[in-house]
């Protein structure tokens, strides 16, 4: 196993939520719907589970307070940007059950934090290390374009089944997300972690199908959620595995 496994699944579970509320806010559920507090939960717990694993990487939990010390550290912006995620997942969480509907500007402001995230986490790694295959260019992509198409995987659950705005969107980011990973696997060449990030690509551009064929009615569409959920978000964790596989750390 890769010793920067916990980062992996950090950066894989947080990516799933910032992207879930991408899709939550430009794509809502039309009308009431009385399980619209499910959905912040699902945050909720990716977000916790990533935040506790992030915490592994330190090696030993009371690293943590040398952590908060240091407020530039990149872990340290990550945790603060987990810890505000999670905290607008409360609030919609308790806005839904009350009303019995999803509060559309809890969920723009989660969006919004997602995107910032994303974005911090990808400078993280463009900026931050020495690894000279994860500062190349397509880094700049992979994070957000996985996070993105592995979070309206995660959204198209929850959403309207006649959402097609949903799957187009979906199908473009995943053939993004496709592309930017053959790259990115082109960059590694041979080196370890190639493999796992070409085979990323092909199951992006599964779901890229899957969101296609939903959107012309040409698939069910509960079945079409739950298989684009599930490519999607193999794709983002096996070809983030292989990104972290070509550590020199």
């Amino acid at each position: 196993m890769i010793s920067e496994f916990p980062l992996m699944l950090f950066t894989v579970l947080t990516g799933i939520a910032c992207g879930a509320y991408v899709g939550a806010a430009l794509f809502p559920k039309k009308g009431a719907d009385e399980k619209a507090w499910l959905f912040p939960v699902v945050v909720l717990v990716l977000a916790a589970c990533g935040g506790l694993a992030a915490t592994g990487h330190l090696g030993r939990p009371e690293n943590i307070f040398n952590v908060l010390n240091n407020p530039g550290a990149s872990i340290t912006m990550e945790g603060i940007c987990t810890g505000v995620l999670a905290v607008v997942a409360i609030i919609d969480l308790v806005l839904s059950k009350q009303k019995g509907e999803a509060n559309r500007a809890v969920r723009i402001v989660g969006a919004i934090v997602g995107i910032v995230f994303l974005c911090i986490v990808t400078s993280v790694y463009t900026k931050s290390y020495g690894n000279p295959l994860w500062t190349a260019t397509p880094t700049y992509g992979i994070f957000v374009l996985g996070g993105l198409a592995a979070g309206f995987g995660c959204w198209k659950l929850f959403a309207d089944e006649d959402a097609k705005a949903l799957d187009l969107a979906a199908c473009a980011v995943s053939v993004l997300f496709a592309l930017v990973l053959v790259w990115q696997a082109s960059v590694f060449g041979d080196a370890e972690g190639m493999v796992l990030i070409a085979v990323g690509a092909v199951l992006a551009l599964a779901a890229a199908v899957v969101a296609y064929l939903s959107s012309a009615g040409k698939m069910n569409a509960k079945t079409a959620g739950l298989v684009l959920a599930v490519l999607t978000i193999a794709a983002l964790a096996v070809s983030r595995y292989g990104f972290y596989a070509a550590s020199i750390i």
